[in-house]
């Protein structure tokens, strides 16, 4: 069942990102990462623990490669059911160009409905 619910979030990013040339003209983007080829770079986003609720990306892998992601608690409420946290998501930039990162705030169950979106454009030089 996991991997059916894989494949589908899989061919919803697909579409999403080929549905427009320039993403961020159809919603609101976050501000520019410039990095540049060899180097990596971190996005961290907030959420709820314990909610079912994940962050989950989209980016192209001629660009970018995913390096590794962890959850991040706050201090003052480890372990708790809503408490805030962050998820962080290391990125490599791999070849020179413009490209996007897609964040989605799901639960991966309930037919994939997104509960946040941001738009992560990324200038490689």
């Amino acid at each position: 069942m996991e991997r059916y619910t894989k494949v589908i979030l899989a061919a919803a990013f697909l579409l999403m990102a080929a549905a427009s040339a320039s993403i961020c003209d159809n919603a609101p983007c976050e501000e520019a990462i410039n990095a540049t080829v060899g180097e990596n770079f971190t996005i961290s986003l907030p959420y709820n623990a314990g909610t079912g609720f994940e962050w989950w990306t989209n980016f192209d892998p001629d660009y970018l490669s995913l390096e590794g992601s962890s959850d991040i608690a706050e201090e003052s409420a480890p372990e708790m059911m809503g408490a805030p946290e962050e998820s962080a998501f290391t990125f490599k930039a791999k070849m020179s160009g413009s490209t996007e990162v897609i964040m989605l705030l799901l639960r991966p169950w309930e037919n994939a409905t997104v509960e946040e979106r941001r738009i992560f454009p990324v200038n490689i030089a």
